[in-house]
């Protein structure tokens, strides 16, 4: 039986990314479920990975996306990393929109890279929707049988009130929903947590409920969406582990990372919804610290990769 093309981008090469990619291709999970693409700059791929063995060995494929002469420093966020990172991303989209490949898995990479770099994204999530002209996406956090959505993404705390919007909320709910319909195959149970505690206490902590959110879960049942909620986050996620839900809808980052960082970080598997494929990322960051060392866990690596391959 063939197993399909993953294409597996490093991430910024100054942080574990070539290491966690190097460990997962090497498992024999990742090896029992599709034949791996390694996309990235020629001269990291070459340091990292052992050419004799892999390549006799047949356990994976290799893409050069780049070839940079300048170096960069091991640890340290940099213009080159951010580059190399950049090319990698834009080659796999590339293979996957010509069908060359099923999907992509995505090492981390770093945003200040990313802005020493010239590149003016927030992380991987905008970057694909802008590649691929998507106008509707989210970012999803898959960590076993928790299917959760964050509906704004990498901002301040100070700067989420205000860019909690209806519409937002409802979008991003929907795409989620649209993605487990279509790739996990159920018809979604879903949980809407509310911004502030006590679900704002009815305006005494806050007014965003009443003005943003309620509005945004009554729409969404009215559309037909099986949705239980609005309640404050601490008990929306005491439900959904107690119950039987399906996806778990919350506003802003922590509120989806903290939880899923106590109960399995290894299981941690970001997806972006709305994108013409499957594109799946471990739900951790570059790890500057250990960046070198060789201590650096994939299993969050190989979850993404499974992922993709649809492997659940």
């Amino acid at each position: 039986m063939t197993k399909s093309k993953i294409a597996i981008t490093i991430g910024d090469p100054a942080g574990i990314g070539p290491e966690i990619v190097l460990k997962a291709v090497n498992s024999l999970a990742v090896q029992r479920v599709c034949s791996p693409v390694v996309i990235g700059d020629e001269k990291v791929i070459k340091k990292y990975f052992n050419v004799e063995n892999f390549v006799s060995s047949k356990k994976a494929e290799f893409v050069f996306s780049s070839r940079y002469n300048e170096n960069f420093n091991l640890g340290k966020p940099s213009k080159v990393s951010g580059l190399i990172a950049c090319d990698a991303i834009k080659k796999a989209v590339d293979m996957c929109m010509k069908k060359e490949v099923k999907a992509m898995v995505t090492a981390p990479v770093s945003k200040e890279s990313f802005k020493y770099a010239g590149l003016n994204f927030s992380g991987h999530t905008e970057f694909l929707a802008d590649l691929t002209s998507s106008e509707k996406y989210c970012m999803m956090m898959v960590c076993g049988d928790i299917n959760s959505v964050m509906v704004t993404r990498h901002l301040p705390i100070t700067k989420i009130s205000e860019n909690l919007k209806m519409q937002d909320i409802v979008v991003t709910t929907q795409i989620a929903a649209d993605f487990i319909r279509k790739h996990l195959n159920k018809e979604p149970k879903i949980i809407i947590t509310a911004l502030n505690p006590h679900a704002g206490d009815n305006g005494i902590l806050g007014s965003e409920e009443k003005e943003v959110v309620i509005p945004s879960v009554d729409k969404l049942k009215n559309e037909g969406y099986d949705i239980c909620g609005l309640y404050p986050v601490d008990v929306a996620w005491a439900k959904y582990l107690k119950n039987n839900y399906d996806l778990i809808v919350a506003m802003y980052h922590d509120q989806v990372m903290l939880p899923l960082k106590i109960l399995n970080p290894q299981k941690i598997v970001n997806v972006t919804a709305g994108l013409p494929f499957v594109r799946t990322s471990p739900g951790h960051g570059t790890a500057f610290d250990i960046a070198g060392k060789n201590i650096a866990d994939a299993s969050s690596m190989i979850e993404a990769i499974k992922f993709a391959c649809g492997k659940f």
